[in-house]
């Protein structure tokens, strides 16, 4: 199908799924179920699974993304060429596999841990296991080609995550047509959210230098910098007294901050910035896809407010397995919590 032919009519599909996705408002419904077995029949909306309830958990989880999946690459394949970018996004389903495999190899295991399956669509050559050279070879990653020692996990995960997002980033600055500068500014301020939240959240929770923090952020330079497009924002804050409600209150972003209340003893709440930032971007996110409805920017929105939705789902499934308090738990997912 022709290009313009094939973006409306994947505008069209993904309408249709975005319609009855659990995302925004429609999340709701994932906590109102009081079961695991009723979670999956609201998902699913196929008959429950005859398995143990710990089993059926991880199967709900794993099914979801197998559907997203699915869903995706099902309009993916409309195009007879692809872009680049719609491409790349399921990459991080790569990375996402990497880390589980060093982290199995790491640990001793012999048993291929469960994967998210790309198809062809994969870049990675998981029959090659558990030789994590071959698995590697011939791809952007391939210098990760030695089981890691416990100790150099973290910092291994973080130069694939850095390394995954600067393709990503390279991919949509190289948008031909008019949607490159919609889409640079989406992902210029949602990879700036993220990395403000990480930089408060390491700040506030494990005290961290300013020095440590900027080994853990991203960025497009060659080093983090106040002019970087995405850690800018960060290196901005990293100087403000996290209990000290003054220092904030002008800030930029100041309508993320938790409530502060005269006379009241605050400390700046990276979890409810989070929230904010999740129904922020969730907004975002459908504006753009109603915005750009016959180009690749539908798409990628699908592919960011499914991810979402796989957040609430896998939210909802832990709360149910840990009995969790039900408005705490749609808190953490970022779902408003009005039933």
């Amino acid at each position: 199908m022709e290009y313009s032919g094939a973006s409306a009519y994947v505008y069209a599909k993904a309408s249709g799924m975005l319609g009855k996705a659990f995302i925004g408002r429609n999340a709701a419904q994932l906590f109102t179920v009081k079961s695991l077995s009723e979670l999956w029949e609201l998902v699913f909306d196929t008959p429950v699974p005859l398995v143990p309830e710990v089993m059926l958990a991880n199967l709900i989880e794993t099914e979801a993304v197998k559907r997203f999946i699915s869903q995706y690459t099902h309009l993916l394949e409309i195009y007879s060429k692809p872009d680049r970018l719609l491409v790349e996004l399921l990459h991080r389903y790569d990375i996402e596999n990497l880390k589980l495999l060093g982290a199995s190899l790491s640990l001793g295991e012999t048993k291929q841990p469960r994967i998210v399956d790309l198809g062809k669509y994969s870049i990675l050559n998981y029959k090659a296991w558990p030789n994590l050279q071959k698995i590697t070879k011939d791809t952007p990653f391939e210098w990760y080609n030695h089981i890691p020692e416990p100790a150099e996990r973290q910092q291994i995960e973080y130069k694939l995550d850095l390394q995954e997002f600067r393709i990503l980033w390279k991919s949509i600055n190289e948008v031909s047509d008019n949607t490159r500068a919609p889409l640079v500014e989406f992902f210029r301020k949602d990879y700036s959210l993220k990395n403000l939240l990480w930089g408060l959240r390491l700040k506030v929770y494990y005290n961290m230098s300013r020095e440590e923090i900027l080994k853990n952020l991203f960025y497009v330079d060659r080093k983090p910098a106040i002019t970087d497009p995405l850690c800018g924002i960060v290196l901005k804050i990293l100087d403000k007294q996290i209990d000290s409600y003054a220092e904030w209150k002008d800030w930029q972003y100041a309508e993320l901050l938790n409530p502060h209340e005269e006379g009241v003893l605050w400390k700046i709440d990276p979890q409810w910035i989070e929230q904010k930032i999740r129904l922020e971007e969730i907004k975002r996110a459908v504006q753009m896809f109603h915005l750009y409805p016959m180009s690749d920017v539908s798409l990628v929105m699908f592919f960011r407010l499914k991810q979402q939705e796989l957040n609430c789902i896998r939210t909802a499934t832990e709360s149910l397995r840990l009995n969790a308090d039900i408005k705490e738990a749609m808190y953490v997912a970022g779902v408003p919590s009005e039933i």
